[in-house]
């Protein structure tokens, strides 16, 4: 009876290491096909939530998206807030919908388990900066500092631009 309930004991120590070391390569493969978007400026970020600086989180619907491909931009992406500086007539509460060339762009990984993507975009309406926070189980957040009005963050999931074909 011991032999067997040894047996039984190992061979399952044996499928938990196999399975653990499984996860492990799962989870290396996808840190570096992260790792290689962001370096190639090749990704897209589907978001499901906003969070306004002076407001709850709220869920977006779906379709709302950041794409970045190479030096541009193209934000997709709705807007809840005020403007400090906007023109007379304008609402703060205008959608970041543009497209724009990205003036800096910078990748960095301060810790093993995430990625840190700053840049600055600038179009005829605003100047932005971008703080992304890329883990790497794809989850996202995106901290966005227009320099005329409040600061909002979305999360998401990061993803390569061929998921829009």
């Amino acid at each position: 009876m011991k032999r067997f309930q040894w047996l039984t004991t190992a061979c399952l120590m044996l499928l938990l290491t196999a399975c653990s070391t499984g996860n492990k390569v799962v989870y290396a493969q996808r840190a570096e096909a992260i790792r290689s978007l962001l370096e190639s400026r090749q990704f897209v970020v589907m978001v499901g939530s906003m969070r306004p600086l002076t407001a709850p989180t709220v869920p977006v619907s779906q379709g709302h998206k950041m794409i970045v491909r190479d030096d541009n931009v193209s934000c997709y992406l709705p807007y809840a807030g005020s403007g400090q500086n906007v023109g007379y007539g304008a609402s703060g509460f205008k959608a970041m919908n543009f497209t724009s060339a990205i003036q800096e762009y910078k990748v960095e990984y301060p810790k093993s388990d995430r990625a840190v993507v700053t840049m600055k975009v600038h179009n005829e309406d605003d100047t932005y900066r971008f703080h992304i926070e890329v883990f790497m189980n794809g989850k996202t957040t995106i901290d966005v500092s227009p320099q005329g009005r409040d600061a909002v963050s979305y999360s998401g999931e990061i993803h390569g631009v061929d998921l829009l074909h």
